[in-house]
């Protein structure tokens, strides 16, 4: 039996029959893979909480016939500071689900996976506000490692189809306010945003429009607005 090592990260939980559970984990070696969990809601609390969502450990499986097949976890960080920060538990599960989205089974993508790792310690330690921002610059880095590219050519209207912000209106554009404008130009340019001078609303404003734009191009169903339980506008 050849048994195969690697980290990962836990981003989706499925229980079945009287105490299975198929846990899926972004790794960093091999991509999305599901693997099959043997009796664990059997066993000990401490046990299961290895299998967790938002679970960083060392796995240890292997391959019977179609599954893979989990033997040993060795747990490296449950991210405890995350899951009982209501805020940040908020961007933690959308940015789930973009990997769950964006993310094919066996898909290798290793920078992807280091990215996400040091995304998770960054929220842990700052503010909504600068967390919101890190989301929205992982979006701009996924659209251009996809080959996409949004132009500037003007700064009134945002043409998804087209992948161009330009200032010619028709029914299939989105108008930009001023404020939503200079975040995504400068997001474009990779220049800093002003926290004085940008409020976490127009940030957020700008992810919903990187999210409608990777949907469109990438036929994915990204929804912040599932994720956040209140207190900000999408």
């Amino acid at each position: 039996m050849k048994f195969i090592k690697t980290k990962g990260l836990i981003i989706k939980k499925v229980d079945f029959g009287e105490g299975d559970r198929i846990i899926t984990v972004f790794s960093e070696n091999f991509g999305k893979i599901d693997l099959l969990v043997k009796g664990i809601r059997k066993s000990k609390k401490r046990d299961q909480s290895s299998v967790d969502l938002l679970t960083l450990s060392n796995f240890t499986f292997y391959k019977k016939g179609d599954n893979f097949i989990l033997n040993t976890i060795d747990s490296i960080d449950f991210f405890y500071d995350l899951k009982t920060d209501i805020e940040k538990l908020e961007i933690v599960s959308y940015i789930l689900s973009i990997v769950n989205e964006l993310i094919l089974p066996g898909e290798r993508k290793k920078e992807f996976f280091e990215r996400l790792e040091k995304t998770l310690y960054f929220i842990v330690k700052n503010s909504s506000y600068t967390n919101f921002l890190l989301v929205l610059k992982m979006l701009n880095w996924m659209i251009k490692n996809e080959g996409y590219r949004i132009d500037i050519a003007g700064q009134k209207y945002f043409n998804i189809s087209e992948s161009v912000i330009n200032d010619f209106g028709n029914d299939k554009v989105i108008p930009l306010k001023k404020e939503l404008f200079e975040v995504l130009s400068n997001i474009e340019k990779a220049e800093s945003i002003s926290e004085e001078k940008t409020d976490i609303n127009t940030v957020i404003d700008a992810i919903v429009l990187y999210e409608k734009y990777i949907n469109y191009h990438l036929d994915t169903k990204l929804n912040l607005k599932k994720h956040l339980f209140g207190g900000y506008s999408c």
